[in-house]
């Protein structure tokens, strides 16, 4: 393999610890996008490495092929850590939220533990921070609402702090950490509740203005917006952010433990997002799911062995390439696959700078609710 050795680990969740340790010390892309901005489709499309189309999660509903039956027996034992721990020898982690409707009773309930992991900390449906039930390895626990025992971004810090006390170190390693935050109800933890008082939802050209040329939903916006609505969009904005300083502590605590352990140079990291959201663009409140810039773009920030510091790339980039790029990384051939996402390794480590990559041209059948593909004639369209 190409790095037979090198260890694996991806954050999804605008921080200073975060953009130090992973940001500066490795490659920013600012042109990294999702193909659809809705939870459970752009969570699969990272699994797979294929487009909604594909994998035909066009929703967060079972009846949407949201973590359902079919998903399982279809999906699952082809997704990129399946491939790493079948093929490659890898133990893998998973810790966070996984798909929208997961520990769903009608779809195998909280006992149902995914092909291809090797220690399983999965949190039972949608989004929370205290009050849930996580899946730890098939056995359902309880969660209360105390925040020193109960608050998810720290229990997920400190399980997979664990785990790399507890894994063999005689195979590599692949983690996956999925936190819930930013995401909503937005509960921060108490010492960060009163964080970012001064910091508003971003003015920019199209905040408060009318969709008029849009498509007809963003053309249904109450036009301009309510005091009320801006105060509550900028409150979510705020809190948002106060979400993310724990979140921010985690990428710290996970950096300084691999720094200790003396694996951080051998360990790629990877942090993204599965979505963006619209704060007031073409006067849309809050939410995400609309195929505008400010929905499918999202962060993406990589360290690891072979990339140099302080980088930044305008390769256009999507969530169904990260797959496949682990698994590059790895040494599996992804010409193997059915993955229709690419490697980027090469512009990680620079051996092929270009921004035009070779792209699919063979026959793949198309169907989907809703979903996009940005192309670099877009870039001089800001949306």
């Amino acid at each position: 393999s190409k790095y037979p050795t090198t260890n694996l680990i991806t954050l999804q969740t605008p921080l200073k610890k975060t953009k130090a340790l992973i940001g500066e010390m490795g490659m920013t892309f600012s042109s990294a996008y999702v193909p659809s901005a809705l939870c459970c489709p752009s969570r699969a499309s990272i699994l797979t490495g294929k487009y909604p189309h594909n994998h035909y999660v066009v929703n967060n509903t079972l009846e949407g092929n949201c973590s359902s039956i079919s998903w399982q027996k279809i999906q699952e034992p082809n997704t990129f850590p399946a491939i790493l721990r079948s093929k490659c020898g890898y133990q893998t982690f998973f810790a966070g939220k996984y798909l929208n409707e997961y520990g769903a009773p009608d779809a195998g309930g909280l006992e149902h533990v995914p092909l291809g992991w090797s220690y399983w900390y999965a949190l039972e449906k949608n989004s929370k921070y205290y009050n849930y039930t996580l899946s730890i390895n098939g056995k359902a626990r309880k969660h209360g609402e105390n925040y020193s025992v109960d608050y998810l971004t720290d229990v997920l810090a400190n399980v997979s702090l664990d785990f790399l006390g507890y894994k063999s170190n005689s195979e590599p390693f692949f983690m996956m950490i999925s936190t819930p935050a930013p995401h909503s109800p937005w509960t921060a933890a108490p010492q960060y509740q009163k964080a970012f008082q001064n910091v508003f939802a971003p003015r920019n050209k199209n905040f408060n203005i009318h969709g008029m040329n849009k498509h007809w939903l963003i053309r249904q916006a109450k036009t301009p917006m309510t005091n009320s609505s801006i105060q509550f969009l900028d409150n979510a904005f705020r809190k948002r952010w106060q979400t993310l300083l724990s979140v921010d502590d985690l990428v710290e605590k996970l950096v300084k433990r691999l720094e200790f352990t003396g694996e951080l140079d051998n360990t790629y990291i990877f942090y993204t997002s599965d979505n963006g959201y619209h704060t007031g663009q073409f006067s849309l409140p809050i939410d995400k799911r609309q195929l505008y810039e400010f929905d499918i773009k999202v962060p993406l920030l990589v360290r690891g062995p072979g990339i140099k510091p302080n980088q930044t790339s305008k390769m256009l980039v999507a969530n169904i390439d990260l797959g496949p790029t682990i698994l590059d990384i790895a040494g599996y051939d992804v010409n193997k696959t059915q993955m229709d996402g690419m490697s980027f390794l090469p512009i990680l480590v620079s051996i092929s700078p270009s921004i035009n990559p070779e792209y699919r041209f063979d026959p793949r059948l198309m169907f989907s609710s809703h979903g996009s593909v940005r192309t670099r004639r877009f870039s001089k369209h800001p949306l």
